[in-house]
């Protein structure tokens, strides 16, 4: 029944945990994303078509000279044709991983951020969906000198 449905199914967490991240001025360095999907529930893929669920959109918020470089990296979503929305569903189950290549462009001054990832998403069970949220990873970088 939809009343014993988890009020939220999905945990967000970065690998590595709140350890800072280490990038050289003008470089990128790779931070996973991982999404750990109670049984019984999926969320949408990143690629997901509009005209149905709410795809994922992983964004990053806080320092402007600090921004997702290059494609995010996500495992390949199953596909299956959902009765619910009448369409053909991209959606992944259980722990998936996605890769975030952050880049600090030359030119930035090196020190501490603070930022944020935002991960905005739609998780669905056979028979319940709940409604999109977003949930909010902090995430420190330290910017040092040109490698």
């Amino acid at each position: 029944p939809a009343a014993d449905a988890p009020r939220n199914p999905v945990r967000w967490a970065i690998v590595g945990g709140s350890a800072p991240r280490v990038v050289a001025v003008g470089h990128t360095v790779q931070v996973i994303l991982e999404a750990d999907i109670a049984r019984g529930w999926h969320i949408y893929s990143l690629t997901q078509k509009p005209g149905g669920p709410v795809p994922l959109r992983i964004q990053l918020v806080g320092a402007a000279d600090v921004g997702v470089r290059g494609a995010i990296q996500a495992p390949k979503p199953v596909r299956k044709f959902d009765q619910n929305f009448g369409i053909e569903t991209e959606l992944y189950r259980g722990k998936t991983r996605f890769t975030l290549p952050l880049g600090v462009p030359a030119g930035t001054l090196t020190g501490k951020r603070e930022v944020q990832i935002s991960a905005r998403y739609q998780a669905c069970s056979a028979t319940l969906c709940l409604p999109a949220r977003t949930e909010k990873l902090d995430l420190t970088l330290r910017i040092g000198g040109a490698a």
